[in-house]
């Protein structure tokens, strides 16, 4: 993957305010990009019934989970409101 000029530009202030070298920066990036990923796969998993819930906690955090279950609980909600209103 190419750096582009914005890359490039996060990356020489990055380097320049934390006096980090460039590949440890790269790295972490990299690290808690993989992370995010990671995360936000286990989430879509756990919402669409691919991993039960005590591997989501697991993984994921009781707290998270907590909020899947609630974001997921709102939603089911509205519909059923949005149903019988039609």
């Amino acid at each position: 993957m190419p750096v582009t000029k914005n890359m490039r530009r996060k990356l020489d202030y990055l380097v320049r305010t934390t006096g980090r070298a460039e590949a440890e920066i790269v790295a972490q990036a990299v690290d808690e990009g993989l992370t995010e990923l990671y995360r936000k796969q286990l989430a879509e998993t756990y919402l669409s019934g691919g991993i039960d819930r005590e591997k989501a906690v697991h993984e994921l955090g009781r707290d998270a989970v907590e909020e899947l279950d609630y974001a997921r609980n709102s939603i089911d909600a509205d519909i059923e409101w949005g149903l019988k209103s039609a």
